[in-house]
C-alpha cells in the first residue's frame, strides 16, 4: 500500500514537472517572459567557519531584465568536532526584496552590479536591514562588496557566489 501511494505521488510530481513550460540552462530558469538564476556560495565570516548563500534572482521582463525580485538564504556554520565533516549549521536566515542591476564608473572603469533590498521594514516603515552590493563577474557570479563597489582588500577572502 505504501509503494503504491508512493509511486502515484511521484507520477503526479513528474507529471507536474513536466507541465510547466519551463526551461532551465545553467542555473537560468525560464518561467514565461521571466528569468530566473540561482546562486551559492560559502563566504566568510568573523565570528563562524563561514556562511553559505543561496540567492535567486528572478528577472523580470517589463525592464528588459534589469530589475526583479530576489530571496537569500543564510545558513551560518561552526565547528563541529562530532560530525564527518568538522562543521555544522547553526542558525538560518531567510531575507526577500527587489534588485536592481546597474552600472557605476568606479575607479576609471563601468562597473555592473546588483543591489539587493530587503522588504523588512521596521514599525516606521524603514528598512531594518541595509541594501547588499554584488559585482556582476565576467563569468556570472556575483562577489558581494561594500556600497562603495569596492573588492576585499584581502585577496585570500572569497566573496563570490557562483551560478547554480
Amino acid at each position: 500500500m505504501k509503494k503504491t501511494v508512493l509511486l502515484g505521488l511521484a507520477a503526479v510530481a513528474a507529471l507536474g514537472f513536466t507541465a510547466c513550460d519551463n526551461s532551465q540552462k545553467d542555473g537560468q530558469v525560464n518561467t514565461g517572459n521571466d528569468k530566473v538564476v540561482l546562486y551559492s556560495g560559502i563566504l566568510p565570516t568573523a565570528d563562524a567557519q563561514g556562511t553559505v548563500y543561496t540567492l535567486k534572482l528572478e528577472f523580470d521582463d517589463d525592464n528588459n531584465y534589469t530589475d526583479g525580485d530576489y530571496t537569500m538564504v543564510e545558513n551560518t556554520l561552526v565547528a563541529d568536532t562530532l560530525s564527518a565533516s568538522g562543521v555544522k549549521e547553526a542558525a538560518t536566515s531567510y531575507t526577500e526584496g527587489d534588485f536592481k542591476k546597474l552600472s557605476k564608473q568606479v575607479d576609471g572603469a563601468t562597473v555592473e552590479y546588483v543591489q539587493l533590498t530587503p522588504d523588512a521594514k521596521d514599525a516606521l516603515g524603514t528598512p531594518s536591514a541595509s541594501s547588499l552590493y554584488f559585482i556582476i563577474n565576467p563569468d556570472q557570479s556575483l562577489t558581494m562588496v561594500g556600497a562603495d563597489l569596492q573588492r576585499s582588500v584581502n585577496p585570500e577572502l572569497n566573496y563570490t557566489l557562483t551560478v547554480k
